[in-house]
């Protein structure tokens, strides 16, 4: 098996590989070797002993992304339909009055500035 080193792709065994990491750097201390990991989809950083991680194939990182760009089209079709279900009760409601201005309101989006994540998710 290859030594894990900076910028693999690992998951930690003690963990079932629920998080999938990019190893940032490793640090040796008098324990042995520490890997401090950030998280390849979701923003997260651990430390983990070198000894608990194990290499993630290409085909799982694509299977895993591609599950989570699903969730995320779910999450946004969902948003969509309750937006449209809002949007007709507030109607119904002011179909009495003549109030013809139409109030939006916003949802905030927080846009990450971290290039790691800018890149990444392209």
């Amino acid at each position: 098996m290859r030594q894990i080193k900076k910028g693999d792709i690992v998951g930690r065994k003690s963990y079932n590989k629920d998080v999938i990491f990019v190893v940032k750097n490793i640090i040796s201390t008098r324990n042995g070797k520490i890997a401090i990991l950030r998280g390849l989809i979701e923003r997260v950083e651990a430390d983990c002993h070198i000894e608990d991680l194990e290499l993630i194939d290409k085909k799982t990182i694509k299977n895993n992304l591609k599950l989570q760009e699903i969730k995320a089209e779910k999450r946004i079709n969902s948003s969509k339909n309750n937006e449209k279900d809002t949007q007709y009760r507030i109607g119904i409601l002011n179909l009495d009055k003549r109030n013809k201005e139409r109030i939006i309101t916003g949802k905030i989006l927080h846009l990450d500035g971290d290039n790691i994540f800018i890149y990444t998710h392209q």
